[in-house]
């Protein structure tokens, strides 16, 4: 079978979701190709794969603008083809899952069918800062579940993800940020602790920083992806409107020797709670079966043996 992810990135969290996808697939003996929407020199025929997967980070309930403007110029389908969408996100409302709503509607007019939808809880890099044993938490989740969900895609077990009432028109109104991305970054501006690497202006995925003798220019084009404000590595650029939800510098991943103060434990709290909850109950009776199997499959070796010892 071959399988052909699309996906958009900001910070590394998506990336990190379809790298394990890439590899449960692969396991299985299948070819996977991937696209990062942001190279835009989209060459890969459709036609060829059985399966196509949509990754994307969820911005303001919605998906990125950059991945609007990369399924409005897919081609149209001769026939109809299975699609999995996969999502992240810093919060599990499920308010997310409204996400999908618009790509689906422009998707299906190409022939693309949603069978599979998933959402991931991965750290924040904007809005506040996780601890790492959050961020640790959710990654450690993340892996757990993929192998299962991949397996689910792979066996034609449709999943979506529930949507509920007016879902529409709120999608709608969220898409603002669309347009909110533009405004405010141009309103981006970079501290006097800058060290001029330019790092900022190589990694954005518009293309949307110049820098002019000397000094740096914002333009129109700003997704809000915050690439350039939480990569950068003085902490040199200040985020406009949103300068008080910045946060700077990759997280680990790793389990961190000490429990850190969480100023945010109250934020959400259920939502991750039922999260976690569900994701250990999907894991847990995955590997019951997983159990099960291994036992019959020892017991019919175990009978084998005799057999032939008769």
């Amino acid at each position: 079978m071959k399988i052909l992810i699309c996906y958009f990135s900001g910070t590394g969290n998506t990336k990190r979701v379809v790298d394990k996808y890439v590899e449960a697939f692969k396991s299985h003996g299948h070819e996977v190709d991937t696209f990062r929407v942001e190279n835009r020199n989209f060459n890969y025929n459709l036609e060829d794969y059985d399966k196509i997967g949509l990754a994307y980070p969820i911005h303001a309930f919605n998906a990125p603008a950059i991945i609007f403007d990369f399924i409005k110029k897919l081609p149209k389908l001769k026939e109809e083809k299975p699609l999995f969408i996969i999502k992240t996100s810093g919060e599990p409302l499920r308010l997310n899952n409204i996400s999908s709503i618009k790509p689906m509607s422009i998707l299906k007019k190409k022939n693309l069918r949603l069978t599979n939808e998933y959402h991931y809880c991965m750290p924040y890099n904007i809005i506040f800062r996780h601890t790492d044993s959050m961020a640790y938490k959710m990654w450690e989740t993340a892996q757990k579940l993929i192998p299962i969900d991949a397996q689910e895609i792979l066996d034609r077990k449709e999943v979506k993800l529930k949507k509920f009432p007016f879902a529409r028109p709120l999608a709608f109104v969220f898409r603002i940020e669309h347009w909110g991305g533009r405004f405010n970054g141009k309103r981006y501006k970079v501290r006097d602790n800058c060290v001029h690497c330019n790092a900022c202006v190589n990694i954005c995925p518009t293309h949307n920083i110049t820098v002019e003798n000397g000094e740096f220019h914002f333009g129109k084009n700003c997704i809000m992806c915050m690439r350039c404000a939480f990569l950068c590595k003085q902490n040199a650029i200040k985020i406009g409107l949103f300068e008080k939800w910045k946060v700077n510098g990759p997280y680990t991943f790793q389990k961190p020797e000490k429990e850190e103060e969480d100023k945010h434990k109250k934020y959400c709290k259920k939502s991750y709670q039922k999260y976690f909850n569900r994701a250990e109950e999907k894991i847990n009776k995955a590997n019951s079966l997983i159990n099960k199997e291994n036992q019959i499959d020892e017991k019919f070796d175990e009978q084998t043996v005799k057999n032939v010892e008769n």
